[in-house]
């Protein structure tokens, strides 16, 4: 009867050191089993190039609590309708994966139109940056 005791140990101790094994060779949460951490390329072979971002030209809409989004802004506080303050900006708008599978937009601005400000709903006032 002391032989069943001592098996019962053994395969116990044999037990929890496979799973120790196990554990070892398992990758942490968030990470692919084979892949290298974030950020750390493969040795010997060349780091993969990130993925092309797709790119559109949109208009930038300026919004304002009295007349809602408008594509145009003004430069100066006192409006004026006619005078030559009025601004439309021409962004390109590039979406970019990141390597957490998340996508990541940024704005470039390609031109800023000046045209007379219409008769028509009072726009906001441009901010310093998006005129320089």
């Amino acid at each position: 009867m002391i032989g069943l005791p001592l098996a019962t140990l053994a395969l116990g101790a044999l037990l929890a050191t496979a799973v120790a094994a196990r554990a070892e060779t398992r990758p942490p949460p968030g990470l692919a089993p084979g892949l290298p951490p974030a950020g750390v390329p493969f040795s010997g072979l060349p780091p993969l190039a990130p993925p092309p971002a797709w790119c559109w030209v949109e208009v930038r809409l300026f919004d304002s609590l009295r007349t809602g989004p408008i594509d145009y802004c003004r430069r100066r506080l006192r409006y004026r309708p006619g005078a030559l303050e009025c601004y439309r900006i021409v962004d390109r708008v590039c979406a970019s994966p990141t390597a957490s599978g998340q996508w990541v937009t940024g704005r470039t601005p390609i031109t800023k139109e000046v045209l007379p400000c219409p008769r028509g709903p009072e726009p906001p006032v441009c901010r310093q940056l998006d005129l320089e």
